[in-house]
């Protein structure tokens, strides 16, 4: 099979033939039909912070069809379509207990989407509903992302909300937020460059960084924020959400950082504000995309701006890392 292979930080990925997966035991090989871009898979080949390995493959944003079953599978079939977590732990210990698979301390990493073919454990699979298409099924996973967020932090129609950052975990949240029935949702980001795409997913105002667009976000919200969405993942970003969220108000961070976050503990605490750190998802928030999917596919949908094929997919990659096609998501279509 091809496959998308990472070579070296500034080194265009490399389009190869590698083996075909095989299935371990509770395991399913997945034809794959759309594998997502993730800032993550951004940041680990930049050089910033974390590198993945030289011979990693990419993807772990995808939707396929079951092509091969392993020993001791009993749910997956062939020809079941589904989505999958990238992360699944054993399932017994205290840490996946709580949902979040990724703390436990045995968990396996079943990324490789960006490929013709990856394997994937049955533990870890969501089958998608009869009406919902393998295209849209690869957005279950930053979907569940911004799922997950948007629980822990239980906004009301009435809350004031701010979102930084409207990359795809943004805009995530927004559909989130929108699903939720909360009225006033404001956006910050750099530049205006996703200023459409957060409208269409929810937002009602947007706010672009610099002097006077904390006064302009109070405006636009009818007062200071009540919850701010982190989801920009760079440095600087959860220190201007403790200055923006109102007293008493609570932070969700959801941007995956990797370099030292210069904050004033002193000033978050005399504000007694609420930060709370997010990691992924856990099944059931999987589950509850797959059934949004169903009821607002198109809503989902509008985040994905380009599709390209393997070809294509090492070039749109590097555009896509210097902001040079379109502002949602990057989507593989590994047989296009």
């Amino acid at each position: 099979m091809r496959a998308a292979i990472f070579k070296a930080v500034g080194v265009p990925l490399a389009i190869e033939t590698v083996p075909d997966p095989e299935p371990g035991e509770g395991e399913v090989v997945v034809r794959i039909a759309r594998c997502g871009v993730c800032g993550t898979d951004l940041h680990s080949t930049s050089a910033h912070g974390y590198t993945l390995p030289a011979g990693s493959r990419l993807g772990h944003e995808y939707a396929g069809e079951v092509v091969a079953v392993g020993k001791g599978v009993e749910r997956l079939k062939l020809g079941d379509k589904l989505a999958a977590m990238p992360v699944v732990g054993c399932g017994r210990c205290e840490y996946c207990r709580t949902g979040i698979d990724i703390l436990c301390r045995e968990y396996k990493g079943y990324g490789g989407g960006a490929a013709e073919f990856t394997r994937t454990a049955e533990r870890g699979a969501t089958l998608l509903p009869a009406t919902v298409s393998l295209a849209d099924g690869a957005l279950i996973e930053p979907l569940a992302v911004g799922r997950r967020g948007v629980r822990l932090a239980d906004p009301q129609p009435d809350s004031r909300v701010l979102v930084i950052g409207p990359g795809p975990i943004g805009l995530a949240v927004l559909f989130w937020l929108r699903r939720a029935g909360v009225k006033r949702i404001a956006t910050l980001a750099s530049s205006k460059r996703r200023k459409a795409l957060a409208e269409t997913m929810g937002a009602t105002a947007f706010v672009v960084e610099g002097e006077g667009a904390a006064a302009e976000i109070e405006a636009a919200l009818g007062g200071p924020p009540d919850i701010v969405f982190e989801a920009a993942g760079v440095p600087g970003v959860v220190a201007r959400a403790i200055e923006l969220v109102r007293p008493q108000g609570s932070i969700i961070a959801l941007g995956f950082c990797t370099a030292p976050e210069p904050i004033v503990p002193a000033v978050a605490l005399m504000k007694d504000v609420n930060l709370r750190f997010c990691i992924i998802y856990t099944r059931e928030d999987f589950e509850d995309c797959a059934r949004a999917l169903e009821a607002d596919a198109e809503a989902a949908r509008a985040m994905v701006t380009e599709t390209v094929g393997l070809d294509a997919f090492p070039t749109a990659f590097e555009d896509f890392r210097a902001g040079a096609v379109g502002a949602g998501k990057l989507m593989l279509d590994p047989w296009g």
